[in-house]
């Protein structure tokens, strides 16, 4: 087991965030949206975003605690753009998939919402150290 990562498991960290990449990569892989869809204008620019904003906080959760020896604004940054290759990654294999389209709106949607996933977590943590 890879293990030690500021004495917690390593593991315990990364494994929630793969499984969600996982996750999303499952729900682009099929032609129809497994989930009704809302159908209010821009709908599904909002699930973009709470998609990644959940992707956000767990990339956070998972680089924060990691041995990165690196400012905080470094890893910020390094996280909102981990989320964001991940959305153009999402969107260049929902190209192959039929029924699929892609949008660079989407992409947008998806870097507004990791940015505000790291933005909680790190406001979380920032008031968990006052306590």
């Amino acid at each position: 087991m890879i293990t030690n990562i500021r004495g917690r498991h390593f593991l315990w960290y990364w494994l929630p965030t793969l499984a969600y990449c996982i996750f999303i990569f499952a729900l682009s892989s099929s032609s129809k949206p497994l989930l009704p869809t809302p159908s209010f204008y821009g709908a599904d620019k909002v699930i973009h975003g709470i998609e990644y904003t959940v992707l956000g906080l767990l990339l956070s959760r998972s680089i924060f605690n990691s041995n990165l020896r690196f400012s905080g604004k470094f890893l910020i940054i390094l996280t909102v753009a981990l989320a964001i290759l991940y959305g153009i990654s999402d969107e260049i294999h929902q190209a192959f998939i039929p029924g699929r389209d892609t949008s660079p709106w989407d992409v947008l949607a998806d870097g507004l919402g990791g940015t505000l996933g790291v933005l909680c977590y790190t406001k979380a943590n920032r008031a968990r150290q006052l306590e």
